[in-house]
């Protein structure tokens, strides 16, 4: 890796840190508790669609790690199931980009599902409460709005980006 590449993808980090600590002011005026857009994904879909996939997961897993101990929350619940929504949703648009069947609006709702998933299946796992899986149902149908946006600013943040020559 360069030196301009690591700055860049530490600038992007940057970004992701800040999204995702604003987002955490954000009242949650939805039914399921903890549900959160998602805004600093599209720090890590730029990244997908910019750099490689690999370049992708150091932004996402810095980021989830960086934000928890800024916001002093490192090892705690919070930061599993981020960690949890996390690796799983990096995994699955890493497997739908590598096909080249999916557009950037297919690999973002397809991550935010996962995400869902990945926190449910961990909330379920610390807490033994298997009742927390009812929320999935309404949690994928949010992740399929959210999913959406987050891939229309994405796709805008590309394409607007594309024209500026550094």
């Amino acid at each position: 890796m360069t030196t301009r590449k690591a700055v860049e993808l530490a600038f992007l980090m940057a970004a992701g840190i800040v999204l995702q600590i604003m987002e955490s002011f954000l009242p949650v005026v939805f039914i399921v508790p903890g549900f959160k857009i998602g805004f600093a994904n599209i720090i890590a879909l730029y990244t997908l669609y910019n750099y490689d996939t690999r370049s992708m997961w150091i932004v996402g897993i810095g980021r989830i790690f960086m934000a928890s101990l800024l916001q002093g929350l490192l090892f705690s619940v919070s930061f599993w199931l981020s960690l949890a929504g996390g690796l799983l949703s990096l995994s699955i648009m890493s497997l739908l980009h590598r096909t080249g069947k999916f557009s950037i609006y297919g690999v973002s709702v397809a991550g935010a599902a996962c995400h869902s998933i990945g926190q449910v299946a961990a909330v379920t796992f610390i807490y033994q409460q298997f009742f927390m899986q009812l929320y999935l149902p309404v949690l994928l149908a949010l992740s399929i709005v959210s999913g959406l946006c987050i891939g229309i600013l994405a796709g805008q943040l590309i394409r607007r980006l594309r024209r500026v020559t550094l």
